[in-house]
């Protein structure tokens, strides 16, 4: 369409979002005129004298976007896939091993009252590491504007057939009229849909409810997880999300907060002499696995064990497995050269200490001998616990590692 310059007087329309809005046939409508909705306090503007769009764009209508994880599942912004990414950044979200739908990530976008009635489109793609059992669903949460006490959540089914679930790059666009949502809530008396699966809708039989026709939306989530099974959902990258053909940008919040992760293992009751392991098996031993969900800086770090010991202790951290020693009792090959990339640094804990009949101890901060403040960059980080004293004989209890950092808001 050419740039044209119109001097006729310009209308400005006031009604509410449930009213028709006026088009130059029914009201002469010039171009330019806007229409104010007062009841979502949206503005319009109309480029033909028919056709209305959102003028704000959306700025006030749709907020940052912020991750949130429970049980198995991890989410984290990440720079490494961006092929679709506007900003760059992506939601990288693991739903992780499902026990009785309690494991999940998401990436959710915080919404100003918006009518159920007036979310017309979403446009979302991400990328899958592998085939999986369920796709990246929306929820849109809605509410009663009037009592907060009336609530609901209308879920699209994640095992959907539309919805896809193979590997590689994927988008999915969203369908008012597919009958692949389902909803549970509160104070929806009233309503003439029913509740729970296998009761499916479309978003627009929401739009015409009695109920939900008057409710707004106060969040858009977009999810990965909730499922009963014992299957392990793998990693996928959000890149996209446009609502109501607004581009949501994805990235994190600027700020931090304090968060506090523990690993424990029972020890054998063995003697160790200087430079071995400390681990629970002496020929299948593991890595000690702190799961932040996000980046930070590891800023305290406390060891404690019930046993009459004074050893130096050191744990040697990575952001993948690490692949040398890690069986008890034996002689520290860490870190490897195949393991440089991933090797984030050592925490060296000052000579463990005891009283009376508590656990011996030992503390690690940044005014302390231990090399704290120590950054990490990955949700899961992988731990290798030495001992640099030999020592009298462990206990049979359990050893704790509890690791506190400063994480990135994300």
């Amino acid at each position: 369409m050419a740039v044209t310059k119109h001097g006729i007087p310009l209308h400005r329309y006031l009604g509410a979002s449930s009213d028709t809005k006026p088009t130059k046939a029914t009201h002469d409508t010039p171009i330019g005129a806007t229409f104010y909705e007062y009841d979502t306090g949206i503005l319009f503007i109309t480029h033909d004298g028919t056709n209305w769009v959102a003028k704000d764009h959306g700025t006030s209508i749709f907020g940052k976007p912020t991750l949130m994880a429970r049980g198995n599942g991890t989410a984290t912004w990440s720079r490494g896939q961006h092929q679709k990414s506007t900003t760059g950044w992506t939601a990288n979200l693991k739903g992780g091993v499902q026990s009785a739908w309690n494991d999940w990530a998401a990436v959710y976008v915080p919404v100003n009252e918006l009518p159920l009635t007036r979310l017309s489109s979403a446009l979302w793609t991400w990328l899958n590491t592998e085939e999986e059992a369920m796709g990246v669903n929306m929820v849109v949460w809605v509410h009663d504007p009037t009592d907060n006490n009336k609530r609901a959540e209308i879920t699209q089914d994640a095992t959907a057939a539309s919805l896809e679930k193979t590997a590689g790059q994927i988008a999915h666009e969203l369908s008012l009229t597919t009958d692949y949502f389902y909803f549970y809530g509160e104070g929806t008396t009233g309503t003439g849909l029913t509740a729970a699966p296998p009761n499916y809708y479309g978003l627009d039989d929401f739009q015409a409810d009695a109920i939900f026709s008057t409710w707004t939306i106060y969040r858009i989530s977009f999810e990965w997880g909730w499922h009963a099974g014992d299957i392990d959902f793998k990693d996928v990258w959000v890149e996209d999300i446009k609502l109501n053909e607004i581009v949501i940008p994805l990235g994190p919040a600027t700020g931090t907060h304090r968060k506090t992760v523990i690993a424990t293992k029972l020890m054998l009751a063995t003697a160790k002499t200087t430079d071995e392991v400390i681990s629970e098996s002496t020929g299948a031993g593991t890595d000690w696995d702190f799961a932040f969900g996000g980046t930070g800086y590891i800023t305290k770090a406390v060891i404690t064990h019930d046993a009459d010991i004074t050893p130096r202790l050191s744990l040697l951290l990575f952001s993948a497995p690490p692949t040398g020693m890690k069986n008890d009792e034996g002689a520290n090959s860490n870190p490897l050269t195949a393991d440089v990339p991933y090797y984030l640094g050592r925490i060296d804990f000052p000579a463990m200490s005891y009283n009376g009949t508590g656990d011996a101890s030992a503390l690690a901060t940044p005014s302390t001998y231990g090399n704290l403040p120590l950054a990490f960059d990955a949700p899961t980080i992988y731990g290798v616990l030495l001992q640099n004293d030999a020592t009298s004989t462990f206990a049979a209890e359990d050893l704790t590692i509890a690791l506190t950092a400063d994480m990135e808001d994300n």
